[in-house]
């Protein structure tokens, strides 16, 4: 006899959200969840699943239950107070966090330490990769906590996303993500930086593009920002503008933390904030290429 499907729950229903609770539900699991915004909440109904009003409501009816917010302050916020899920009223270690925020790592070690109290198994499970490739399941699950966890529901997030890594105790899997975002958010000031002056240079889009993606100088941040950036394809944001500078700052902390030398991201930040005074926060980060071309006109 075939054992029944675990129930699935989620805290946080934006694009991330929405990608992974329609695969879930194709997948042919029950789906619970809550969100503070009720376009997102009537959406996630019209799918099939199960609108509740709290996380602890959300957690007291799923096996598993994901955390997908805007930043780690919300997600410890969503942990604490009367209608956080560490006070829940049945608790047992058979019940699973994963927080796939990106976070302060000093924040996830705090909700882990919560959740250890309460009696709830905790994972980091942060993500490396946008929402629309979680819809089409490839990117990387960065994983953080107890492994024996891990081990546990490793064959679930097989079929979410095409890769992991256990990265090690909780805030590790934080950590190492602030740590690839930082670095994607130099690059993509940099291909800025670059295609504006091979464009100045009297070079064309196309062959400029080409050679660039051809080049030693490829990778997945001109691949997936090049087109979009000298195509001023700025709507229909993957990751916005607000989150890159949300990821700066993250970054930043992390090197103040650990004396690191910055002056590359020192110079990199003012420019996202720029564009956040431009009103280009909720745009595609690819809009950091106006931002350019912008102070190319003062």
């Amino acid at each position: 006899m075939q054992s029944k499907k675990k129930t699935i729950g989620f805290i946080g229903l934006g694009l991330m959200g929405q990608a992974f609770t329609n695969n879930l539900m194709e997948d042919g699991y029950e789906i619970f969840g809550t969100d503070p915004v009720p376009l997102a909440r009537r959406r996630f109904k019209r799918k099939g699943g199960k609108v509740l009003d709290s996380p602890k409501e959300v957690v007291e009816n799923a096996d598993i239950t994901f955390i997908s917010v805007p930043n780690s302050k919300i997600s410890l916020n969503c942990a604490k107070g009367p209608n956080g899920y560490t006070h829940i009223k049945k608790k047992n270690s058979k019940k699973i966090i994963i927080d796939t925020t990106t976070s302060d790592p000093d924040d996830t070690r705090k909700i882990s330490s919560l959740c250890k109290t309460s009696k709830l198994d905790f994972l980091e499970g942060c993500i490396s990769g946008n929402s629309k490739d979680v819809k089409n399941r490839i990117g990387l699950f960065l994983i953080g906590g107890e492994e024996k966890i891990h081990k546990k529901i490793k064959p679930l997030l097989d079929n979410l996303l095409s890769d992991q890594i256990y990265c090690g105790k909780a805030g590790s899997g934080a950590t190492m993500k602030v740590i690839i975002n930082y670095l994607t958010c130099l690059e993509r000031c940099s291909i800025a930086e670059t295609l504006r002056i091979g464009l100045r240079s009297g070079i064309k889009k196309d062959l400029l593009l080409e050679c660039l993606l051809r080049s030693a100088a490829s990778g997945k941040q001109l691949e997936k920002r090049g087109a979009r950036m000298l195509g001023h394809k700025f709507s229909d944001p993957v990751s916005s503008l607000a989150t890159m500078i949300k990821d700066m700052k993250l970054g930043l902390t992390l090197a103040k933390k650990t004396e690191s030398s910055t002056p590359v991201g020192k110079a990199c930040l003012p420019i996202y904030q720029l564009g956040g005074k431009s009103d280009y926060g909720e745009l595609d980060s690819s809009v950091i290429y106006k931002v350019f071309e912008d102070l190319e006109t003062k």
